[in-house]
């Protein structure tokens, strides 16, 4: 079976300035597997940054939070910030979500040696 399709699927994604942080306190997100569609969603968004001549700041942060709030699912050691689709503006840079939807429209995840770490 595709793995968008499979129920509850989910992976963790850890930001490249926080892979070297101890297992036990590294931040982690965690994203939904996309199919084609949600990755062209997401490139969309991605191509607003690099591309986009009409769009605001604020409308070009509330495109990338929108798709944002689609594919995360969950996040652990936040300084204690519990997790819902709105406080993701409160925790990123716009640096940092762009790096989030790379890795999450490529399906990238850590590695197996890392997820036991986590785990």
């Amino acid at each position: 079976m595709p793995i968008s399709l499979e129920p509850g699927q989910q992976y963790p994604i850890v930001l490249d300035t926080d892979k070297d942080k101890p297992a036990d306190s590294r931040p982690t997100f965690f994203a939904k597997s996309q199919s084609m569609r949600g990755q062209q969603s997401i490139g969309t968004v991605l191509d607003l940054w690099t591309n986009n001549d009409e769009l605001t700041i604020e409308e070009l942060f509330d495109e990338t939070c929108k798709v944002l709030e689609g594919v995360v699912v969950g996040w652990k050691h936040m300084s204690g910030i519990e997790f819902t689709p709105d406080a993701i503006r409160d925790v990123l840079t716009y640096g940092e979500a762009r790096e989030l939807l790379r890795k999450v429209m490529y399906n990238q995840h850590i590695t197996q040696d890392e997820k036991k770490s986590i785990e």
